[in-house]
């Protein structure tokens, strides 16, 4: 079980798992930090704010160790026009990630072993 040390606000996301403490520290507060069990990881959306990539979305393993970024999903339009996820969170059938463009935000359900989003559609 992971155990999570964080509050939105905060520069600095720690946890615990099997006896090993992990901090990670951030200039801007990430905009959201999730815990999954199914793979065991901790998922970073880190703030986008001024931030040059759109892979911003980090799974890291319970050892702290990064195991992906999420994959921005693939839209039509300008690639200038996508901004970067901003949410990242566990609903009742899954995890949902929220990805901000100029023209309209999108979500999908993120597979953790690709990093790919699958039924990607426009958020409402």
């Amino acid at each position: 079980m992971i155990e999570l040390h964080w509050q939105e606000g905060q520069t600095q996301v720690s946890w615990a798992h099997d006896g090993t403490a992990v901090v990670k520290s951030y200039e801007r507060p990430p905009a959201t930090v999730t815990v999954w069990h199914n793979p065991p990881c901790v998922i970073v959306v880190e703030a986008v704010d001024g931030a040059d990539r759109i892979d911003n979305a980090v799974v890291f393993e319970p050892d702290g160790t990064e195991r992906l970024r999420l994959v921005p999903p693939r839209l039509d339009g300008d690639p200038s026009w996508n901004i970067g996820f901003y949410a990242v969170y566990a609903d009742p059938h899954g995890l949902v990630a929220v990805f901000a463009t100029r023209v309209g935000d999108f979500w999908g359900r993120p597979d953790l072993n690709t990093g790919e989003l699958t039924s990607v559609a426009q958020w409402r």
